[in-house]
């Protein structure tokens, strides 16, 4: 009996070596600061505001080949690096602590959580993950376009990748209601990202547990 259940074991052992499991194809990719751009709208006394922006976004997509519906992404958006055009809403919005508050709350935060509506066609799909800011969370859909991917010559050849989408949410959900009724509660983004391969150890253990 003995030499019976050592025969099974072996041959288990044998047939587990013989046929591995097909790991996941997972590909990290380091947003790009320079090339990433995040603008914004509103409205003022129901009229479109010139758009504003925020730069040096950091973060990582990983990109999961084998089953892209599981690939998710991450976005810290330093919130000094907000630009208007007009110095005097920057720092309305930036040092009155009624909208932004940069000192407790340095960066506002997106983190996906899942894919929906893929249109493989046309490159289309929509993102589902949630926006903080000023320390509240709240959920947001982003409509997304893959773009171009390929080699990057500027990059060492490393693979690249990019992607548009825009999104909106309505900034009292953010404990921003100073001025609600002369100026728009309705925040429209549109962001264009760009990103690098990398090994994935690149990416801190701090942002890369999976969602």
């Amino acid at each position: 009996m003995i030499r019976y259940a050592s025969l099974l074991l072996m041959l288990l052992s044998l047939t587990l070596t013989a046929s591995p499991l097909r790991a996941e194809r997972l590909i990290t990719y380091a947003i790009d600061p320079d090339k990433t751009r995040i603008s914004f709208n509103w409205t003022y006394l129901g009229a479109t505001s010139p758009a504003g922006s925020f730069s040096n976004a950091r973060g990582f997509i990983y990109g999961n080949v084998d089953q892209p519906e599981a690939s998710w992404a991450e976005v810290y958006i330093p919130v000094r690096t907000l630009h208007t055009f007009m110095p005097l809403i920057d720092r309305q919005l930036l040092g009155s602590g009624d909208f932004f508050k940069p000192r407790e709350y340095p960066d506002m935060y997106f983190r996906s959580n899942g894919i929906m509506h893929v249109d493989k066609q046309d490159k289309s799909f929509s993102l589902t993950g949630t926006l903080t800011v000023n320390g509240i969370t709240r959920p947001v859909i982003l409509s997304a376009k893959a773009g171009s991917s390929g080699n990057s010559p500027f990059a060492d050849s490393a693979q690249t990748a990019s992607l548009t989408a825009t999104t909106s949410f309505r900034r009292s959900e953010f404990g921003m209601t100073r001025l609600l009724g002369m100026v728009g509660d309705e925040m429209k983004v549109s962001l264009m990202v760009h990103a690098v391969a990398v090994n994935p150890a690149a990416a801190p253990a701090a942002l890369s547990s999976t969602p």
